[in-house]
């Protein structure tokens, strides 16, 4: 008797657990529990009516795969209400700017000295030279420990760029072939060094490889970037470049004004816009200066790294 009665009440208790389970949760579960086919029939019938989200970006993958939940990135406005900032405005600016990194690698490595002379490059496999790449090298002053070492790390043909060594063109070593020629805004001489210059849209063309892409171009050209780099952007002549390492001089030794920061922070505007983001940034302490508003010391030099997220492998 006693053994039936306990059977009972269980059977009482599942009995009330269930219908309070079945209250508490709307209609719903009837729902499905009467029409469990419901759910396939109403999909194929109703399909018209299901938002279809579109694919993920190039972009939105490669965030997906390298997570950085703690990105503060520094997000430069439009141009022309940079027009409107105060120097010191600016200068705050682009001293933020510069220093933040806007994109994760996974592998950040050193090609060359370790001091003066190398060079930080992304060897993640989306962003790492193919084969049959490309270098650019601009800015040797006799010192070829970049350009070997990405020909030893990826066999890449490296062309190097330095119209200051008084040298002619020649070939360095393997893959590695130097001109004796920099960089400018325009193809005419130099004035009062008479060097020869060129465009990098000029000088692709001139060495055959307008069509050819390029993996990495190097830029350290001792603040000739200033005229150059506009007309790289303007030309199209970086559309390509995968990834682009230069060192940016806003100044050597004093504290620059309004106008320089503006022609910084426009370049830099104009380089992210074209999908470059920066992955590694370094101060380059041998230029320094103080503001006049007694902040503390900052550098005017900056070794910065960028891939380009249009160019995934």
């Amino acid at each position: 008797m006693r053994g039936r009665n306990t059977v009972l009440l269980i059977l009482l208790f599942l009995a009330s657990f269930t219908i309070v389970y079945i209250l508490r949760s709307g209609p719903n579960v009837l729902q499905r529990l009467n029409q469990p086919e419901a759910d396939h029939r109403d999909f194929s019938v109703h399909a018209h009516e299901v938002h279809i989200t579109k694919p993920p970006s190039k972009l939105d993958q490669y965030r997906q795969g390298y997570p950085d939940p703690h990105n503060d990135t520094v997000v430069l406005p439009s141009k022309e209400a940079m027009q409107k900032m105060d120097q010191g405005a600016l200068g705050d600016l682009y001293h933020r700017y510069i220093n933040s990194l806007q994109i994760f690698c996974r592998k950040v490595i050193r090609l060359g000295k370790l001091d003066d002379g190398g060079w930080d490059f992304c060897d993640d496999y989306r962003f790492r030279p193919r084969n049959n790449c490309l270098v650019y090298s601009y800015g040797i002053q006799f010192d070829f420990s970049f350009d070997d070492a990405i020909v030893k790390k990826y066999n890449c043909e490296v062309h190097s760029f330095d119209p200051s060594m008084k040298v002619g063109d020649h070939k360095h070593g393997q893959n590695v072939f130097f001109h004796a020629t920099g960089l400018s805004g325009d193809n005419n001489p130099s004035r009062g060094t008479n060097w020869k210059m060129r465009t990098l849209q000029k000088q692709r063309e001139e060495l055959g490889h307008s069509k050819r892409p390029m993996d990495v171009l190097k830029v350290d050209i001792e603040e000739w970037e200033w005229v150059a780099v506009p007309q790289m952007i303007s030309s199209g002549a970086l559309d390509d470049v995968r990834q682009f390492a230069i060192e940016l001089h806003i100044t050597l030794n004093i504290e620059p004004d309004a106008r320089k920061y503006l022609l910084g922070l426009s370049i830099l505007k104009d380089l992210y816009d074209k999908g470059f983001r920066i992955f590694w940034t370094h101060r380059n302490l041998w230029c320094k200066f103080s503001p006049r508003n007694g902040a503390p010391q900052r550098s005017g030099c900056h070794e910065v790294s960028f891939v380009n997220i249009n160019n995934f492998n």
